[in-house]
């Protein structure tokens, strides 16, 4: 019995954790597309190009975030059953957060 809660238990926490990084993905997604469009000239009379780097950002950023779930995945089931929610949650917003560092420093780089 007390197997089959734990079983239970680590199934509602990885869809907490799932949960999280869903909504996390698409509110940052959806942040970035906003942002590129309330900066882009547009210019009358002028065709706006697309850059092939438009989706940079968010893809770097959505990329960090699956890597924090794989490795919070990776720990409860190979690891450490017992991973506290808390630690989880501070790997995900670790990983979201270099992502965020690493996506702004090759944006960097294309910026003259």
């Amino acid at each position: 019995m007390l197997k089959l809660n734990q079983i239970i238990m680590e199934k509602q926490t990885m869809a907490a954790v799932v949960a999280v990084g869903l909504f996390t993905c698409i509110t940052l997604c959806v942040y970035f597309v906003m942002r590129y469009r309330s900066t882009a000239i547009n210019i009358p009379g002028e065709e706006r190009r697309r850059q092939p780097t438009d989706w940079q950002k968010p893809g770097i950023l959505v990329l960090g975030i699956g890597i924090g779930l794989f490795i919070v995945g990776v720990i409860q089931n190979y690891v450490s059953p017992g991973l506290p929610d808390s630690l989880a949650v501070a790997i995900l917003i670790i990983a979201a957060g270099v992502a965020m560092i690493v996506a702004n420093k090759l944006d960097k780089k294309h910026d003259i």
